[in-house]
């Protein structure tokens, strides 16, 4: 088996959401944050063979950069990391050691639904480290507004996106920390539940991020 460049990606991705890994038999990658607010999931083409522990993911993707074209062979305990006569030897590490989704969530029904262009997602990182600002929210009156600010701070400088206007009948607020916006690179739509979750559907690659809302925020029916 080769990784594909999509796969190695989206690994390199998921390492920022959890430094530790359990890659499942099948088609799919699955990770979550040790604070159990981001699940991510992924569609790849490789199908892995076994179960796969992984302790630290950035260090099994510097290992498989050794390897010029590495092909992997797996094994009882390892992963054959080779091509020629260069190889690498990786063993698993126990999964009951590593954090991993115990179960699959299932999206509430959404209440807003919004979209991303890579570009204003961009933008929206850039303020929010400009500004030294952790908050971030969706807020909907008469237009749909992204906004980066201080909660603590009312008169601390924002940042605000207009998305548009605000076709929902609803007015809300939905809150959440700009850091859990742990997102590979690409425009996005946003389908938001008052039940306190939102799913970020990537438009390109089949990649999926279920992020929880902050408890601050709201939803007038």
């Amino acid at each position: 088996m080769q990784l594909s460049d999509n796969t190695l990606k989206i690994l390199s991705n998921f390492a920022t959401v959890n430094a530790n890994m359990v890659l499942k038999p099948g088609q799919q990658l699955k990770t979550i944050s040790e604070a159990k607010n981001i699940l991510a999931t992924a569609d790849i083409v490789e199908d892995f063979p076994k179960e796969m522990g992984i302790y630290d993911l950035n260090e099994f993707l510097s290992i498989h950069g050794l390897v010029e074209n590495p092909t992997l062979e797996f094994e009882e305990n390892a992963v054959l990391i080779k091509d020629g006569s260069n190889k690498v030897r990786y063993f698993f590490a126990q999964p009951s050691i590593l954090t991993t989704p115990d179960k699959d969530i299932t999206m509430p029904e959404t209440d807003v639904q919004i979209h991303f262009t890579e570009e204003s997602l961009g933008r929206i990182k850039k303020a929010a480290s400009v500004l030294g600002h952790i908050d971030f929210c969706i807020e909907g009156k008469e237009d749909v507004i992204a906004k980066v600010y201080d909660a603590k701070d009312s008169s601390a400088n924002t940042y605000e996106l207009n998305l548009g206007p605000n076709t929902t009948g609803h007015s809300f607020n939905f809150v959440m920390n700009i850091s859990n916006l742990k997102l590979i690179d690409g425009s996005y739509d946003v389908f938001i539940s008052s039940k306190l979750i939102s799913k970020w559907q990537n438009i390109t690659v089949p990649v999926n991020y279920f992020i929880a809302l902050e408890k601050t925020s709201t939803f007038n029916v």
